[in-house]
């Protein structure tokens, strides 16, 4: 199927909620991969859950409606509620959203959670500033773009040569227009291919969206809503089973900690035997919080518009 797509609602724009729910253990976590405590849509029911069936009425294909939500535009993104009960901090990451709330070591998140708490206040963690004027723009000269596939739609790559094949619609040929007189080469002069494709050196391509990518489509909030995921991760990338002093893990236990105080009563031997007894009540509790099941709750509200697109 080719052409441009236009669902039939002339509005475009849907507001769909989301409840995401992860549970496991931090042993499961840290032994279970980057995906293990990531939340996303299962069995192929991404167009329900995001309203692209019932907006085409059930008429669009798989094609048409994975090109529409893969051009989305995001307006806005708000976590409803959120319930953590796991006893350390959480920072998570949307697969939508800039990481944009930082830790003293510079890692970043969508948001952040504390431990063992309920938030029933409504936090908007991302607002597009859709009225920009280079947002505006890119949207209305280059619908079909987005930070997905700016490097690949429009795009013939060649096998084992040094350059790529570009639509003459691609951004990056007007990109390469406008800064003729910096490159001191002319786009226009090269020869253009069955009128359609310019001949592009895979390192120009490379730099040309990468400029793009920075200075432009960072502003204009298209994503690709067909993967939509939520992941956590512990606060400053610590590792999930880690455990170190006055940290909120080992909080949980650290009564376990303490030495043992010699009494008048005590012989050293006493003293070894409960010192022993300790370390080992201190190791089981350690390991049943580290294999207690915990569960993170997140209530979402996702607004977006739905891009004219070609597939």
């Amino acid at each position: 199927m080719a052409g441009d797509l236009r669902p039939q609602d002339t509005s475009n724009v849907l507001v769909r909620r989301l409840n995401a729910t992860i549970r496991g253990t931090l042993h499961q976590f840290a032994n279970g991969g980057q995906d293990a405590a990531c939340w996303t849509t299962q069995n192929g029911k991404i167009n329900d859950i995001m309203g692209i069936t019932e907006l085409l009425d059930g008429t669009g294909d798989h094609t048409s409606s994975t090109a529409l939500l893969a051009n989305a535009l995001l307006h806005k993104v708000t976590v409803l509620e959120t319930k953590n009960d796991f006893p350390l901090g959480l920072g998570v990451h949307l697969s939508c959203v800039p990481n944009r709330e930082c830790t003293r070591t510079g890692a970043s998140y969508a948001f952040s959670c504390l431990p063992e708490t309920t938030n029933t206040t409504p936090t908007v963690v991302f607002q597009n500033e859709v009225s920009t004027g280079e947002s505006a723009a890119w949207r209305l000269q280059y619908p079909e773009f987005n930070m997905n596939n700016l490097e690949t739609h429009g795009v013939l790559n060649v096998q084992g040569e040094n350059f790529v094949f570009v639509s003459k619609t691609h951004p990056v040929i007007d990109l390469l227009r406008l800064n003729k007189d910096l490159l001191n080469a002319n786009i226009d002069d090269a020869p253009l291919i069955d009128d359609q494709w310019f001949k592009v050196t895979k390192q120009v391509m490379t730099t040309c969206c990468q400029q793009l990518k920075t200075k432009v489509l960072s502003k204009v909030g298209t994503c690709d809503l067909n993967h939509l995921s939520l992941q956590l991760s512990r606060l400053d990338g610590i590792h999930w089973i880690d455990m170190s002093q006055n940290d909120e893990v080992f909080s949980k236990i650290a009564h376990l900690n303490t030495p043992v105080l010699k009494t008048a009563a005590m012989s050293a031997e006493d003293v070894e035997h409960r010192t022993l007894e300790r370390q080992h009540q201190f190791t089981e509790a350690a390991d049943a919080v580290l294999k207690q099941p915990f569960a993170f709750h997140c209530r979402l509200q996702i607004e977006f518009e739905l891009m004219p697109t070609a597939v």
